[in-house]
């Protein structure tokens, strides 16, 4: 029974030693470094058309790996690419209109307009007799006032013509007016623009991942009809994840930007480690967050921390509970 009593308080003994060097070794470690907790997060992007339209094509399916500038997505653009096909064919048209107010005339055109300014001289010229001869007939009551009023009417209209002609002339002469080649200019800077907004809203049929990275979420299906903006698909940056961790506001003092840190995922066996630093520190106290400890210790003031890590191979994923260890001291 003695024995046995010895042999009690040799383990109290025992344990009560191994109790005080591992509780001496952790505030040891409190000096150098610091022990939390969090998850695994990464920067999410979604991806949306900008105009509506029925889906034709998906290359990608959820789990895809993409690169920047990799297509993701079509819509129909049959409609968008005969509106292309009309805005080219307008400006097409505004510039040879252009070109032909800047070139002026041809010398054909000139010698046209001249031929039948002599021409409308010689009608002139022979309905002047006519008038002249109806007249002195009229006054010698040779002709009625109709017959008069007739060949009046004739010389007239050919006065007129005449007029006509010689404007033609000139104007074939002297070329477009300066307002006539502005307005010109105008047609064409427009049919331009026009063009660019139909290339524009063309080339929107078309979605590419803004980043590389993995397609988390695909929320539509061939055949479908999207909305403009609607979230086509979610595309995570697993290079550059990070983990949110909180500390009390007591030990703030001891995190600074740009310090180590060593993780480690609960489900990676061996226990790799994983480096990161210190790239954000909240600048504003917080209650911790209700997923995060006890009820009792979700009253307590704390800060935000941002832990970025490399993840060279991919091997972390979001959502990995991670425990973090920040190097106080170099």
């Amino acid at each position: 029974m003695k024995k046995k009593r010895i042999l009690i308080a040799g383990v109290i003994v025992v344990t009560a030693i191994v109790i005080y060097l591992v509780y001496s070794m952790r505030n040891r470690g409190d000096d150098s470094t610091m022990l939390l907790s969090g998850n695994v997060e990464i920067t999410e992007t979604n991806v949306g058309f900008k105009i509506p339209g029925r889906v034709i094509e998906i290359p990608v399916e959820e789990g895809s790996v993409v690169k920047q500038g990799d297509v993701l997505a079509k819509l129909d653009g049959a409609e968008l690419a005969s509106a292309v096909a009309q805005a080219k064919a307008s400006l097409q048209e505004a510039s040879a209109r252009l070109s032909e107010l800047r070139t002026g005339s041809r010398s054909q055109e000139i010698e046209q307009a001249k031929a039948n300014v002599i021409a409308q001289e010689a009608e002139l010229k022979r309905m002047k007799q006519d008038y002249e001869r109806a007249d002195v007939l009229y006054k010698n009551g040779a002709i009625s006032k109709a017959q008069f009023d007739a060949s009046k009417s004739a010389y007239d209209v050919r006065v007129a013509m005449h007029k006509s002609s010689q404007e033609g002339l000139s104007l074939a002469q002297e070329g477009a007016r300066k307002g006539d080649i502005r307005i010109g200019e105008a047609r064409v800077e427009q049919a331009k623009a026009g063009l660019a907004a139909s290339e524009t809203r063309s080339k929107d049929t078309v979605i590419y991942a803004p980043i590389s990275g993995v397609v988390l979420r695909k929320n539509v299906e061939v055949g479908e009809t999207v909305s403009q903006g609607i979230p086509v698909f979610t595309i995570g940056d697993l290079k550059s994840p990070w983990i949110k961790v909180y500390v009390k506001e007591t030990k703030i003092l001891l995190i600074k930007h740009g310090q180590k840190a060593q993780i480690s995922v609960d489900m990676d066996k061996d226990k790799k480690t994983y480096e990161g630093v210190v790239s954000y520190i909240s600048s504003e106290a917080e209650f911790t967050p209700k997923t995060v400890q006890t009820p009792e210790e979700r009253v307590k003031l704390v800060f935000g921390l941002k832990i970025r890590i490399k993840n060279e191979n991919d091997e972390l994923k979001p959502g990995m509970p991670a425990d973090v260890k920040i190097l106080l001291k170099p």
